[in-house]
């Protein structure tokens, strides 16, 4: 990636779009489009962020990254001025210890802290889970003395994030807050943008769609499959990287940081789309890795599956340690593959591809 579109993803990451207020980052996603190649993108009712580029082809490539990230909710307010939160997403409690945190109201953001006792007043049992399970045991500290005063800077309803931003590491890795999906969303933003000023344009009309929501239950994947109804679905997440101590490759596979994105195999994905994406990744030198994945997952992939009689789909995915934590980390060089990939298997398409079986 050329440094411009570094920086672009370090913007987005550091911007908060927990589930359901993911509007900041779908109007960078749509600015840069427009910058970048002169077509107009759309919001819908929802949230979700369209851009089309038709070419005038029979067939429609949906590529898809979902723009949420987890977070936290207002859900209560104390005497002291103290506020208590609820998930939005797949959090570990815990983590949230000692956490800094970022409320987005109606006014601007409102910073505060989840403290923990200090050590000296912890019996020695009591060090050795300092913190908490459930949120109600977590009160975040945002400097009121009364509910009176804190009731004046938030409100019920209020999304927030923890307040952990970009980080280079050694090399191409980065760490962050919401790289799931931000990074995935982003590469295939990327691809769209390539294949909208390509020297030759594509064979089929393609449709990216950076949705809302998925955290909480693929809400906006669904509900854009329908209006966008397209032949082809490529979704892009993050996936788990198992290249640290331990056994989880043995249950969940063998994905590294730096060897590129991994493709998922399996029943719910398209033979065709997989050998494509396989073939054009051997012919294109582009490092890809494997991935087995038995059933459907929690991501768009299984949404466009399934929604208003099916796309033919093909998964992508972004290796990704520390997943749904504060300090997430990946490698930029497997940002770049993905987004060369899709590419260069998109420009292999067209509207004599295969897609249904061999017929009776």
């Amino acid at each position: 990636m050329e440094e411009s579109d570094i920086e672009f993803l370090r913007k987005l990451v550091d911007t908060p779009t927990p589930t359901g207020s993911e509007a900041a980052g779908a109007l960078m996603l749509g600015r840069w489009i427009k910058e970048k190649t002169g077509i107009q993108p759309t919001i819908d009712v929802h949230g979700n962020l369209h851009a089309v580029y038709d070419v005038g082809a029979k067939r429609t490539v949906m590529l898809e990254g979902h723009g949420d990230e987890i977070g936290y909710m207002v859900e209560y307010i104390d005497s002291k001025g103290f506020v208590y939160f609820q998930a939005i997403g797949g959090l570990v409690v815990p983590l949230s210890a000692a956490e800094r945190i970022r409320i987005l109201t109606k006014n601007g953001v409102v910073n505060g802290v989840i403290g923990t006792r200090p050590p000296h007043l912890m019996k020695p049992e009591e060090k050795k889970n300092v913190a908490a399970n459930e949120l109600k045991a977590m009160p975040c500290d945002i400097g009121a003395s009364s509910y009176e005063e804190a009731c004046q800077l938030v409100s019920v309803g209020d999304p927030a994030v923890a307040d952990t931003g970009w980080r280079k590491l050694a090399g191409t890795r980065v760490s962050g807050r919401g790289f799931d999906n931000r990074c995935g969303t982003f590469a295939m933003c990327c691809a769209f943008i390539r294949l909208a000023t390509a020297a030759e344009p594509p064979k089929v009309n393609v449709h990216y769609v950076s949705s809302v929501c998925e955290e909480i239950g693929l809400v906006g994947g669904r509900v854009a499959s329908y209006s966008v109804h397209p032949d082809i679905g490529i979704c892009c997440d993050v996936t788990f990287a198992t290249d640290m101590d331990g056994d989880d490759k043995k249950a969940v596979g063998d994905v590294k940081l730096g060897a590129g994105g991994a493709l998922s195999v399996g029943p719910i994905y398209h033979s065709g789309l997989r050998d494509l994406f396989i073939a054009t990744a051997q012919s294109k030198d582009i490092p890809m890795q494997i991935h087995g994945v038995p059933k459907g997952t929690g991501n768009n992939g299984w949404s466009l599956k399934l929604e208003h009689g099916g796309a033919a789909v093909a998964q992508i995915a972004i290796p990704l340690r520390y997943m749904h934590s504060p300090v997430e980390v990946i490698d930029l060089k497997d940002v770049d593959s993905v987004s060369d990939l899709v590419t260069a298997a998109v420009l292999g398409l067209d509207d004599s591809f295969e897609l249904l079986p061999e017929q009776p």
